[in-house]
């Protein structure tokens, strides 16, 4: 699974782009690879959103179609935040558990490790088992993680901005 910085960052001019979700005022757009035209999805038309029994997915019902969405699609976290209240099938206390749950990864500055993996870069946590120094664990992270834009000459933010429905973390410090 590629993290969704990564993709936004590095992926960007790949011929088959990944899925996307953006958030729209009446709804939500998904754009599949190879689509030059996101599908729109209005909350009116949509009978029922549910989580699968692993959490991994979603189903949306719409009155002549069901559609599964992937949580490795850009901006599913984000959607997943913003389902209306109306959908009571739709399991939020879940969805609330889940993302107060996420610590700041100390790579790229995301409020999205679970499991001390961050979602969005992909990045293994530091532990003391891997390393004495956590800095230079971080430092060695940052300068692969954000290489391709060092190479490029493209400058690289100071400080963590929100990505795709994650918060930044404030205290978040670039160490290359």
């Amino acid at each position: 699974m590629i993290g969704f910085l990564m993709r936004k960052l590095f992926f960007r001019n790949l011929v088959s782009p990944l899925t996307e979700i953006e958030l729209i005022e009446s709804g939500f757009s998904i754009k599949k690879p190879f689509n030059t035209k996101p599908k729109l999805f209005n909350w009116e038309e949509i009978k029922s959103i549910r989580f699968t029994e692993n959490y991994n997915t979603i189903t949306i019902q719409k009155l002549d179609e069901k559609i599964v969405v992937k949580n490795d699609n850009i901006g599913w976290y984000e959607l997943i935040q913003n389902i209306p209240s109306k959908f009571k099938e739709f399991d939020f206390k879940y969805t609330v558990e889940l993302i107060n749950s996420l610590k700041p990864c100390g790579i790229c500055g995301i409020i999205a490790v679970r499991e001390n993996n961050c979602i969005v870069c992909e990045t293994i946590t530091w532990n003391k088992k891997m390393t004495k120094n956590e800095i230079e664990y971080i430092k060695s992270k940052q300068l692969d993680f954000f290489s391709d834009r060092i190479k490029n000459g493209i400058e690289i933010k100071k400080i963590a901005e929100p990505e795709h429905g994650f918060k930044a973390n404030k205290n978040w410090r670039l160490y290359i």
